[in-house]
């Protein structure tokens, strides 16, 4: 599950200040140089796999975003209106789903509806690999929920990240072992290469 990798969250937005800029440097960095090529290579595994692709973002079906959660309606960073079928609503262009890939529309942090959990249980999936935008927010809150529907989660800390580097240690320190388990892209490609193995043996 790729989660919140849209434009709006990867782009670098105008900043008021160089020393705005440089405070979020280090996390549009970090996106760009190893999250997203990380995902790359997941999403890539997955396909050539045929293991199921979710995608979830975060777009209104108003133009005016009214039907936004109060979390999204706070007058802070998550004060957010991401306006239907809009360049800031679009997955980034390597990530671009394909044909049999679900996408999730939220208005919330967690991606984790009625409709999201009785597909999952149709299709008979019990695992999922967590992966986005931003650890400590959309990414956490959709693990939890995740968890608490008894899907067994794994969270790839080098394909994800939060403001700070320390947001997203403490976030992934806190969730580890209780609603996921935390690994690294090498890790977990490295289990599903060795599930789909012994599958074909």
């Amino acid at each position: 599950m790729l989660i919140d990798l849209q434009n709006y969250f990867v782009d670098r937005p105008d900043f008021g200040s160089e020393q705005e800029a440089h405070e979020w440097e280090e996390m549009y960095r970090y996106i760009h140089e190893t999250v997203i090529p990380n995902n790359e290579r997941l999403l890539t595994f997955a396909r050539e796999n045929e293991i199921l692709v979710v995608h979830a973002v975060i777009e209104s079906s108003f133009e005016d975003g009214r039907e936004r959660s109060l979390s999204h309606r706070r007058p802070t960073f998550n004060n957010i209106i991401i306006a239907p079928n809009t360049y800031e609503s679009k997955i980034i262009e390597p990530l671009t789903p394909q044909k049999n890939e679900v996408m999730i529309k939220k208005t919330a942090h967690s991606a984790v509806d009625s409709s999201l959990v009785l597909l999952l249980n149709n299709l008979g999936i019990t695992d999922i690999i967590a992966t986005g935008l931003v650890t400590d927010q959309c990414v956490s809150s959709t693990v939890r929920g995740l968890s608490d529907h008894n899907f067994r989660v794994w969270v790839v800390e080098d394909a994800t990240m939060a403001g700070t580097f320390e947001l997203r240690d403490n976030e992934l320190t806190i969730l580890n072992n209780t609603y996921c388990n935390v690994v690294n892209t090498e890790e977990i490609v490295n289990v599903l290469s060795k599930d789909e193995s012994e599958r074909e043996n």
